[in-house]
């Protein structure tokens, strides 16, 4: 009995710690990155470059995202990279350039995709393909690199640009930041390269967590950004928050921006901001595209602001969520303690307030809403100092303490979440929102150089609030006084658009968000024919506020009718979390992506060369490439100290199961005698 007690916990003890946990957070180990999948080996699938350009028109971008495969082996490799992207990209256009020859890729149903990528990989055929994985996150798989040779993999797409707070923003990710992943049980999923397994609440783990260099290796993915922006208007302010760059003045109010001292580590978000030159006049414009005989248009409106003093202030409760788990170790910490802080001191005493932190569980620091004033504000204020970062990002178990689902009341009910967004059960979260909002309204504070911008944003939508980031220590005063400037005071609600008195059909989104200072309204739409005109309208207080935009006169603008295609898909599957049947979703989905050759979660794009590369008798080795973690992250305090090599894992259970035959062995001779 001491010999099956000494081999079980020989066994318990060797157990690979990304197998599944009991706690909620799961975690790689911190020596050497794991994998799952048959022979996915990370560690020399090193060599990748990313070279951008990105052509900015108002506030249209198009984006060229060239990935170099190197393979410096003797084996030929497929390599596997999981990389994010802007959360509305329409991307429509994949080209895989083997030495002086280009091969164009195409959209296909993902399922067909698949089919010709897996075939053309088992024939030897040099192959790519891009699939979705969130709206954010992408795979690149590219079959039979040779040995000490590259593929370059290029992407193309669209963006919409943001507008907020007088800026018009341009933000690239260059890192995919590890995963909360929820879940104590292990699930049949689908297979990918990643650290974490797959669980009943993200069936996809395996494909949204890459394994991630340990930061005392330095960073190994270079990347370089160009950017030639056409504002279509004089610029009062160029900078980039995130980077050091290089401005040159390209003449008529056109700029090359480039990185300066050229490549960069791709462990931050790229963020360029200018500031429109508009003068007193209300900011108001209208883009037009005309396709296939029907007109797509994108408004982008910002209603005349009257000073801010002259509206009226309404009491507010507000409960402050703030993350304080291990991803937010660091920088992160420093700058949620710092807008909590502010956000605090900006509260007037007839205003009521709650503090809800959250790591692994969630506490709140009052078991109700409190007067902002006297004990209960210096008592909040005191318990900032003491928050530490650690544990896994469960947002659910603070959402559960903060959305009440209440309607009615005089007063305003707003959440502010403050947090990186490092989780990957983010339909799970929608959910959640939408079914405990309830009155309120949910504003989302993105913290770090790497934020999940895709669950930050869209649960802002969800909670028909807005989403803030702050990637540097040095902007949380201004960055937060400018939210809580517009949180004071809604500037127009009941905002619609009409043509000829009727609402929209086609019209993306479907219900316009309330608006705020300084925060423009953005929607796309899609028309036949009919009046030439457009109609904004909404109440600001009692008075109601009306545009007229010119069709006819609309600027010319490419690419308006894929970004309407494109938020006609993110509509769809917004319904998908909220239970909509998935068959008509699909359907819808595949629709719009395959009329407008777009990208989706039904579709992907494959390219093929059709002569074989690699000989039939050379094996086809799989690898992984590490990412980078993002810049500010510590490395033990996301993932640990826990664990061991697969190398000696592997030794220590095959040595185990050894024992354990001994064992058995043993036992039977026993029993025979």
């Amino acid at each position: 009995m001491r010999l099956f007690a000494f081999i079980a916990a020989l066994i318990l003890s060797t157990q690979p710690v990304w197998a599944i946990q009991a706690e909620p957070d799961r975690r790689p180990p911190g020596t050497g990155m794991t994998f799952h999948g048959d022979g996915v080996e990370p560690q020399t699938a090193r060599a990748l470059r990313t070279d951008v350009q990105i052509d900015v028109s108002g506030v249209i971008a198009r984006v060229r995202v060239r990935q170099t495969f190197r393979n410096p082996g003797d084996e030929w490799v497929e390599g596997v990279y999981v990389f994010p992207l802007a959360e509305n990209a329409a991307i429509d256009t994949l080209r895989m350039k083997i030495g002086e020859r280009i091969i164009e890729g195409e959209i296909r149903e993902k399922e067909q995709a698949q089919r010709v990528y897996n075939a053309a990989r088992h024939a030897g055929q040099q192959a790519s393909l891009i699939e979705q994985e969130r709206p954010n996150i992408f795979t690149a798989s590219v079959a039979n690199i040779a040995p000490r040779s590259e593929i370059a993999v290029e992407i193309g797409y669209q963006q919409r640009l943001r507008f907020t707070d007088g800026l018009v923003g341009l933000r690239f990710p260059s890192v995919v930041a590890p995963r909360f992943i929820p879940g104590n049980r292990a699930i049949v999923g689908v297979g990918g390269t990643g650290w974490a397994a797959n669980t009943a609440q993200v069936p996809d783990a395996e494909r949204i967590t890459p394994p991630v260099r340990h930061t005392a290796s330095g960073p190994a993915n270079p990347i370089a950004i160009n950017v030639r922006l056409d504002p279509g208007m004089p610029v009062a302010m160029l900078r980039s928050p995130s980077h050091r760059i290089d401005v040159a003045d390209a003449g008529a109010d056109r700029f090359e921006i480039t990185l300066d001292g050229g490549d960069q580590a791709a462990n931050r978000d790229y963020v360029l901001q200018w500031r429109p030159d508009t003068g007193a006049a209300p900011f108001a414009a209208l883009f037009r595209e005309i396709r296939d005989e029907e007109t797509y248009v994108m408004a982008i409106v910002a209603p005349p602001t009257r000073a801010p003093s002259a509206q009226p202030l309404i009491p507010r409760d507000v409960v402050f969520i703030i993350d304080t788990s291990g991803s937010m170790h660091g920088d992160s910490i420093a700058q949620a303690k710092a807008a909590l802080r502010l956000a605090l001191e900006r509260l007037r005493p007839e205003d009521r307030f709650n503090v809800v932190r959250f790591a692994s569980d969630a506490t709140a620091l009052y078991d109700g809403l409190r007067p902002a004033r006297g004990r209960h504000l210096a008592g909040a204020l005191r318990r900032i100092d003491g928050l530490e970062a650690d544990g896994g990002t469960n947002i659910a178990a603070g959402l559960a303490l903060a959305l009440d689902g209440k309607i009615g009341g005089p007063r305003l009910h707003q959440v502010v979440l403050i947090t990186d967004g490092s989780v990957g059960n983010e339909a799970a979260l929608f959910r959640r929102i939408r079914r405990d909002l309830g009155d309120s309204r949910l504003f989302t504070v993105g913290i770090g150089s790497a934020p999940n911008s895709y669950f930050m944003r869209r649960a802002a939508t969800f909670g028909r609030g807005t989403f803030t980031h702050i990637g540097n220590l040095a902007d949380v005063k201004a960055v937060m006084s400018r939210l809580f400037g517009k949180l004071e005071r809604p500037a127009m609600t009941r905002v619609a658009a009409a043509r000829d008195g009727a609402p929209l059909n086609d019209q993306w989104p479907v219900n316009l968000p309330d608006l705020y200072n300084a925060e423009p309204l953005v929607f796309t739409a899609r028309l036949s024919g009919g009046p030439q005109a457009l109609t904004v309208s909404g109440l600001r207080g009692d008075d109601r506020w009306r545009r007229h935009l010119d069709i006819a006169t609309a600027r010319e603008a490419r690419g308006i009718a894929k970004l309407w295609a494109r938020d006609g898909i993110a509509a769809a599957m917004n319904e998908l979390a909220f239970g909509a049947d998935p068959k008509a979703v699909r359907q819808s989905v595949l629709e719009l992506a395959l009329t407008h050759g777009l990208l989706s979660k039904y579709t992907s794009l494959v390219s093929v060369d059709r002569t074989p590369a690699r000989p039939a008798a050379d094996g086809l080795r799989r690898q992984a490439v590490p990412t980078d973690l993002p810049a500010g992250w510590t490395y033990a305090k996301v993932f640990g100290s826990r664990g061991a090599t697969p190398a000696t894992l592997n030794l220590l259970i095959g040595g185990a199961i050894l024992l354990l035959g001994l064992g058995l062995v043993l036992a039977r001779r026993r029993r025979a005698a």
